[in-house]
Order: C-alpha cells, then sequence, then structure tokens
C-alpha cells in the first residue's frame, strides 16, 4: 500500500518543480507509462480541455506517488489496464446501487476495502478543490475524472504489486 507519506513526498516534490522541470516529468511520464497515458487520452478525449488536463496531471501524481513508494515500477500493460477498468466498472456498479442514505456508506466501506485508500483519499480531495480559475468540477465531471483515475490506480498499484512478490 502506498502510504499517506509517499502522497506527500510527491505532492512536495511537485510543489518545487519549474515549468521546465515539469515538463520533463511529463516527457519520463509518458515514456515510462505509455499504455496509461494513452488510456486516459483515448478515455477522455471528447471530455473539455480542463477534464483531459486534470485527469492526466492527477494520473501523473498517481504514478509520482507510487513511484516515491516502491523500488521498481515496469510499464503497465493494455492487458491490466482493461482489467483494472472492468474492475473500475464493477465498483461503480456496486456503488450505483445503494441509494440514499446507504450510498455514503458503501463508498466509505468500499473505500476502506480498498487496497490504495490513501492515493483514493488524495483524488478525491483534489476533486474537490477549486481549480486554478477559481471553478469547480461539477459531480459529473469529478464521477468521470475519479472513474479513470480509480482504474490508473488499479492498474499501476497492481503492477507494483507484482513485481514486489517477484
Amino acid at each position: 500500500m502506498i502510504t499517506s507519506e509517499s502522497v506527500e513526498k510527491a505532492c512536495a516534490q511537485v510543489g518545487d518543480y519549474d515549468d521546465a522541470a515539469m515538463m520533463g516529468e511529463f516527457d519520463r511520464f509518458f515514456k515510462a507509462q505509455p499504455a496509461i497515458c494513452d488510456f486516459v487520452v483515448e478515455l477522455t478525449n471528447e471530455s473539455s480541455q480542463q477534464i483531459q488536463e486534470i485527469t492526466l496531471f492527477l494520473s501523473y501524481m498517481i504514478f509520482k506517488a507510487i513511484e516515491a513508494g516502491t523500488e521498481n515500477l515496469n510499464a503497465v500493460t493494455p492487458g491490466a489496464i482493461e482489467a483494472a477498468y472492468h474492475d473500475s466498472e464493477t465498483w461503480i456498479d456496486r456503488v450505483s446501487q445503494a441509494d440514499g442514505t446507504d450510498l455514503d456508506a458503501t463508498i466509505a466501506s468500499s473505500l476502506e476495502q480498498d487496497t490504495e485508500p490513501f492515493l483514493l483519499q488524495y483524488v478525491i480531495s483534489e476533486l474537490n478543490e477549486s481549480l486554478e480559475d477559481g471553478s469547480e468540477l461539477n459531480d459529473e465531471e469529478k464521477g468521470e475524472v475519479f472513474f479513470v483515475l480509480k482504474t490508473v490506480i488499479s492498474s499501476l498499484s497492481t503492477n507494483r504489486r507484482i513485481i514486489e512478490t517477484q
């Protein structure tokens, strides 16, 4: 499991980057995880540029936090992303079957059982923040971004766990 310290470390490092360093980091991310980047671009290609940018940035932050908490991180395969995508769909179906007061309890319970609760908490926190222009994402946009990022988290963390057990 990625710790809150790994998430904080990644946030602190990225907070110190200037524009050139950030561009270099994105280039490194695209080279290290091409399937993840392709997945994010493909799933958000019909969304607004704002959604595309925040989803790609948060995908990078997830990558950075996982990288901070592990020795090795190989490139994720398209097959692993597909499996994580189906798991995310199942999770969304289960959560959407809960209604009213059960919804919050179902989500909270599900997040507690998740293998990467600190990454999910980070994503939720970021999605609830105001954007650089002061606007906020609406619930549908938050859901769209969350679904993609949950898949990214599952893909990268499953890949990390496989490497650590070898």
